[in-house]
């Protein structure tokens, strides 16, 4: 499976990276697999992770939390296919192919 992140808009806006390999590490820090230089988002922000034919994502205590569809993630939650999620001031989709 193929996920690609793509910031839509905010401070990382027109991002997009395509992943093969999981867990996805999310933050500020250079050694995330996909870094977001917004001063709002966490060093180690969140995780995506595959289990079988799909994806979860995982708040990582972030300071700002991680927003997903408009709410804050609070336990682990199996992410869908042009999920939306709030990191900092940006906005990010969630795609992926079999």
């Amino acid at each position: 499976m193929k996920l690609t992140i793509s910031v839509i808009s905010g401070f990382d806006e027109g991002k997009r990276q395509s992943f093969t390999d999981f867990p996805i590490s999310i933050g500020r820090l250079p050694d995330n697999d996909f870094q977001l230089k917004d001063p709002f988002v966490s060093r180690r922000h969140c995780t995506i992770y595959k289990e079988d034919n799909y994806f979860t994502l995982s708040d990582l205590k972030s300071t700002n939390k991680t927003v997903l569809n408009g709410k804050i993630l609070k336990a682990p939650v199996t992410v869908k296919k042009a999920d939306r999620l709030g990191l900092g001031s940006n906005l990010i989709e969630i795609d992926w192919r079999l």
